[in-house]
């Protein structure tokens, strides 16, 4: 299905060109007979899947990143954003990438699929629409989404914002519509098939996936929701069961398939690389995923003396190959999820430990192939902590190994949990960030600001107001 990328995104760049258009008559004499005047809500999907695994794999994973210490900023923006320095502007790509280049063609897809008939696409569109506003929201807090697609049908250029609480509402909504829908018959339209890059229009692997997503922002809400962690065990008794099911975008090898991390270190390289607080925890673990994860790269002087040891970002491995996968939410995560769930919710530790284990092999088999025994009963084990708040920083500990690169979800488990116990770096506090600790937020974008400006929220914000989820 990859090697089809190219010309889907053609014609789906024709569509976006059209709809940009529309509102000017020019008269017959500039039509372009090479650009349709319209095609089907599957001509655009791949397109759409696409976008949203460049924003998610891309700038998402990045911010998440550098401030869980992951990545080190070494230069220019990722040098400031990895001190705390996020500036507005920094925020526009992610926005524009998010909104313009994702959601847009997504509700594109879904408001075309529902006139044609075509439910299975329509809820496929719904899942992506739901993850993508989520993982906005997880930045941001309030973002718009009720009035936020409005500018081709209504000529509203100035979207509300939604509540994070409303935002949170519509996610579960559009899951649970999705869900719904593909338990359903498909309707009369064209059928959801080979245009799906992801599971090839299969109902039951996408009911998996909104099960699983459900699973993941029921556990976000663990601190404001004491239902939280009862509602994430009943959807993952019916999410992704397998690595073979995993939520993810897979790349090819061409030349406009890239995977973002790829094209990020070879547009822009030496500008990140790998943070020495991540590759300590690696090797102080002899954790089997630190080959595939971390390149050294040794430092030589005039003399070919070995000066130090860098640990490189730009070598290609298991996430910055050409045709490496985006990952939106895997087995392993799952597993994790159920770990935490057992031990907060129903004190169960041996259940805990079933599922810590399973999380822990299943990151193993994915990353390396193959499954190190010895590492799995190390650091599956519980029973030996002396309480609930240790174990927790041992499931969370792992989950921030084996989530390395999966969007924003390792900030937060740090903003719900305070784990993994990292230091923030130094020279971080900065007029958006006083006491120099981890942010917790990030600023609305500069266009937002300039160009939306009675809407947005917040203008000046504090990185550590928190916000709904995230309440104390």
């Amino acid at each position: 299905m990859i090697k089809n990328i190219k010309n889907k995104l053609t014609i789906y760049f024709a569509v976006v060109l059209m709809l940009a258009t529309t509102a000017c008559d020019f008269g017959s004499t500039n039509v372009n007979p090479a650009i349709p005047l319209d095609v089907s809500a599957q001509a655009i999907v791949p397109a759409a899947q696409a976008g949203l695994a460049f924003a998610v794999g891309g700038e998402m994973v990045r911010i998440n990143g550098l401030f869980m210490q992951h990545f080190q900023g070494i230069n220019a923006q990722q040098l400031d954003n990895y001190k705390y320095l996020v500036k507005a502007g920094d925020m526009d790509g992610v926005w524009r990438r998010t909104y313009h280049h994702s959601l847009n063609p997504l509700v594109t897809v879904l408001r075309k699929a529902e006139n044609e008939g075509s439910l299975h696409t329509a809820a496929m569109a719904k899942i992506l629409i739901a993850h993508g506003i989520g993982s906005l929201s997880d930045m941001f807090g309030d973002v718009p989404y009720t009035t936020a697609f409005q500018g081709l049908t209504e000529d509203n250029f100035f979207p509300g914002y939604n509540t994070q609480q409303d935002i949170y509402t519509i996610v579960h909504r559009l899951l649970d519509e999705a869900i719904t829908a593909f338990e359903a018959d498909d309707g009369d339209g064209i059928p959801l098939g080979g245009e799906d890059l992801m599971y090839g229009g299969d109902p039951e692997a996408w009911i998996k996936v909104a099960h699983s997503l459900k699973a993941k922002y029921y556990l976000h809400t663990s601190k404001v929701d004491s239902d939280a962690y009862i509602n994430a065990l009943a959807e993952l008794s019916e999410g992704i069961a397998s690595n073979a099911e995993d939520f993810q975008f897979l790349f090819g090898s061409g030349p406009n398939e890239a995977n973002p991390q790829f094209q990020f270190s070879q547009d822009r390289g030496g500008n990140i690389k790998m943070d020495n607080t991540f590759v300590r925890l690696m090797l102080d673990l002899d954790d089997p995923r630190y080959s595939e994860l971390v390149v050294p790269v040794l430092q030589k002087d005039d003399n070919e003396v070995v000066t130090d040891t860098v640990f490189s970002f730009d070598v290609g491995t298991f996430y910055s190959k050409i045709n490496s996968p985006v990952i939106y939410m895997s087995y392993a995560e799952m597993k994790f999820i159920e770990a935490e769930a057992e031990l907060m919710q129903n004190d169960d530790v041996t259940a805990a430990e079933n599922a810590l284990t399973e999380a822990i092999t299943a990151s193993l088999e994915k990353i390396v192939g193959t499954v190190d025994a010895a590492y799995v009963a190390d650091n599956s084990d519980l029973d030996s902590f002396a309480n609930n708040t240790e174990r927790l920083e041992q499931i969370i500990t792992q989950k921030y190994i084996a989530l390395y690169s999966h969007g924003l979800e390792t900030w937060t488990d740090f903003r719900r949990t305070g784990f993994p116990a990292l230091t923030p770096v130094d020279g971080g506090n900065n007029t958006f960030n006083l006491n120099g600790e981890i942010p917790r937020r990030l600023p609305y974008p500069q266009t937002e600001i300039d160009l939306n400006n009675s809407n947005v929220p917040i203008t000046s914000p504090n990185f550590q107001d928190r916000f709904w989820w995230d309440q104390e």
